[in-house]
């Protein structure tokens, strides 16, 4: 019942990070503003929250969005109730023109649990009214889904676009416009009246119905009227996100689930939502709809995975068993020692209400080799009794009851190496995690030393048999030869220091010449591109960008195995997330049969692994000056990808670009002096740089700074390129700590 029961999620539920996030939107504003209106009031707000640790703003000309990070152990729910209480009492002392702030609060749940497409094969007037209709509401009456996100569709709305001109011309004060048309477009409560027994309640409603309507508005008198001064328009405001697939626009769907329910379940229901209504609707029939992200299918593969890993498991440690007890009754006995102790594990976690996830399989799949170990040692023991000839029910008591005491002490010493792990460390999200993976592993032995010492020798004085079976020789000339080393070990104890010396020295040489990435995979058949753009690039120069790095990634499709490319993208941030064909389940057999062939010549190379491609993309992909590109989305660099960044920290921002200012001019006169640069070197400022990155002459160098303002601190990163004549550009970065600068490959 646990088994079939138990749901099934891709994470585990119930973590918190210690994290909170505001987001305060002031567009069609500059970061100075923004940071002394809106930041700091709400930054002061926050400081009074109990358990805050760390609070960082970066403040942008449209918004501020600040960062929260909290002690160790902070209660995240009583926290989030009380940033909602700060927020309602700074937005007194914030702009009128923020009309809300938007507190977040991180978790697994954030996650979409299905990504959908839809690609426009002809261009439709109102494409997010369609959708919002014909999707976005069916899909949020399904019980379990909590949010339904678009992206790339805005919502129409009604435009006035002022002719200052006219304005000026007819002295029209623009604030009284405002005010009466908000005065003019209002719906709100009037009381109610009585009449006799029955209460009538009152409602004043004076909207705008039609936009001739709002056309016809009088601004001064009769005569002159809305429409006369600007232009009114019900249409699409600015663009400033696109999404795009294979070139094409499009509009990506993200539906996330409630912390209940059953992802496993859920996903089966709109991804059948998906494919028999949706993609049947005839109104919906100028799109394409495409299922890109189906995080319920990839449970079930983990799933499936983990009960073919079990089966294979116990089919080895049968063979291997059998091979040495030569015994098939005492194999089987064993062997079936591994269904128990998983099922024992899965009603434990069934109770106490975890779900089986990645992590938790982790810890399952740990401990399948594991759990025949004390069944083996009882069964043994059982086993010589019988041989010695005492009778069923006491050959296993006393079998049973002579390894008890070390089969016990065995397993209960495996357990508590997970304790430290999991108890001995202050930080909350490894101990999460370890927890997740850990239990599972020391219920699954706490159960196999159940079954061994239970239902081992109960099976023990049905099955097996007193009939002695001769050892093989393989065996015996094994045990001579561990005789003959443990005897000369015994005898030769400095040597035997020593190997074990070289012995550490080697397990510390390889743990720190083990490779390490910080690269997030995410699902096993997709991999994201993150760009970081300058500020000054609009929406068309980041869409050309993206295409050639789309077209660059698409040159190779018959090798990487490509499925669907879905940008997203504005003017100075965006996402390339590439989706990979899913490669078809195999069993360890198959694998090791075509990596046999491939060995030997006689199978061609067929599709690239993710790892295989992520690798070759990151050598294959184009530089654009000031623009970075990378597939994790933590900012580290090292080795050629490192840049030097430099953190100030004062009163204000003014201040603190001041002293920037005189550093980098100190810096460029000494670059200036060095022999990597020509002496007609050139600086290009930072203002023509922020203005425009095309205005370059070739063959000159220069040094290309970009700033980033945040409230509590400023960054900038020096690059600089130097062109030779008849050679390719080569990228030089010029190293502050020792003074030197190195070439590096374009």
């Amino acid at each position: 019942i646990a088994f079939t029961q138990i749901s099934g999620d891709l994470m585990p539920k119930g973590f918190e990070v210690p994290f909170l996030g505001v987001w305060a939107p002031y567009p069609n504003s500059n970061p100075k503003e923004v940071e002394e209106q809106v930041a700091k009031p709400i930054e002061e707000q926050i400081q009074t929250i109990s358990g805050v640790r760390r609070v960082t703003s970066n403040s942008s000309s449209n918004g501020c969005w600040i960062f929260i990070q909290f002690a160790q152990g902070t209660d995240m729910d009583l926290a989030y109730a009380q940033l909602r209480d700060r927020m309602d009492r700074v937005k007194a002392e914030l702009p009128e023109d923020i009309e809300r702030i938007y507190p977040q609060k991180f978790s697994n749940d954030d996650d979409p649990i299905i990504w959908a497409v839809l690609v426009e094969k002809e261009p439709q007037e109102d494409p997010f009214l369609l959708i919002e209709q014909r999707i976005q509401k069916p899909l949020e009456r399904i019980d379990g889904v909590a949010k339904v996100e678009l992206y790339g569709a805005e919502e129409k709305s009604i435009l006035l676009h002022i002719n200052q001109d006219l304005v000026k011309s007819h002295k029209i004060n623009l604030y009284e416009v405002i005010q009466k048309l908000r005065q003019d477009n209002f719906s709100i409560s009037s009381g109610f009246v009585k009449e006799g027994a029955r209460k009538i309640f009152i409602r004043s409603f004076a909207k705008f119905k039609t936009l001739e309507e709002i056309k016809n508005l009088p601004i001064r008198g009769s005569n002159l009227r809305l429409k006369d001064i600007a232009e009114v328009k019900y249409d699409v405001p600015e663009t400033r996100e696109r999404v795009a697939v294979e070139g094409k626009n499009a509009i990506s769907i993200g539906i996330m689930k409630e912390s209940t329910a059953n992802t496993v379940e859920l996903s089966k229901k709109v991804f059948a939502k998906f494919e028999n209504e949706f993609k049947k609707d005839p109104k919906l029939s100028g799109f394409e709809i495409e299922v890109l992200f189906n995080q319920g299918a990839l449970i079930e593969s983990s799933v499936d995975t983990l009960q073919r890993t079990a089966m294979w498991g116990g089919v080895f440690a049968f063979f291997v068993l059998y091979f040495f007890l030569r015994r098939f009754r005492m194999t089987m006995i064993v062997v079936l020692a591994i269904p128990l102790s998983i099922l024992i594990t899965l009603t434990v976690l069934y109770f106490i209400g975890w779900s089986l996830n990645v992590i938790t399989m982790m810890g399952l799949m740990i401990s399948i080799g594991m759990v025949v170990d004390n069944s083996i040692v009882v069964l043994e023991s059982i086993y010589s009794k019988k041989a010695d000839g005492e009778e069923g029910s006491k050959a296993a008591l006393k079998g049973a009851s002579e390894v008890a005491l070390a089969v016990t002490l065995a397993t209960l010493t495996t357990v508590v190496v997970f304790l430290p792990l999991i108890l001995m460390n202050d930080n909350v999200i490894f101990k999460f995690f370890m927890l997740r993976i850990g239990l599972p592993v020391m219920v699954a032995l706490i159960a196999s030393l159940f079954v061994a010492m239970v239902f081992i020798p109960l099976a023990a004085t049905k099955i097996v048999r007193k009939r002695k079976v001769q050892e093989p020789k393989s065996i015996s000339v094994s045990n001579n030869f561990y005789q003959k080393g443990l005897a000369w070990a015994i005898s030769h104890r400095m040597a035997m220091l020593v190997i074990l010396a070289l012995a550490m020295w080697s397990m510390q040489f390889a743990s720190s010449h083990a490779k390490k990435t910080a690269d997030q995979q995410g699902n096993i058949n997709d991999f994201r591109l993150i760009f970081d753009m300058p500020n000054n690039y609009t929406l068309e120069n980041a869409a050309r960008i993206f295409q050639i790095v789309e077209d660059t990634v698409r040159a190779k499709d018959n090798v990487y195995g490509i499925k669907t490319i879905l940008a997203r993208h504005s003017n100075s941030w965006g996402t390339l997330r590439v989706f990979l064909k899913e490669g078809e389940k195999k069993d360890w057999y198959e694998i090791a049969y075509e990596n046999t062939l491939k060995a030997l010549g006689m199978l061609p190379e067929g599709l690239m692994t993710r790892d295989e491609v992520v690798e070759d993309v990151k050598k294959r992909l184009p530089n654009f000056p000031g623009v970075e590109i990378r597939t994790s989305w933590h900012q580290q660099g090292s080795g050629d990808d490192a840049s030097l960044a430099i953190t100030l920290y004062g009163a204000t921002t003014p201040t603190r670009w001041r002293i920037w200012q005189k550093k980098l001019s100190e810096d460029w006169a000494e670059l200036k002096k060095s022999s990597v640069l020509k002496p007609t070197a050139k600086r290009v400022t930072m203002k023509s740089i922020w203005k425009s990155t095309a205005n370059r002459q070739k063959n000159t160098e220069f040094l290309q700074p970009r700033y980033r303002e945040r409230y509590n601190m400023h960054c900038a990163v020096f690059r600089y390129r130097n062109t030779r004549p008849k050679k390719k550009k080569s990228m030089c970065r010029y190293n502050y700590v020792n003074k030197t600068a190195r070439i590096c490959p374009s």
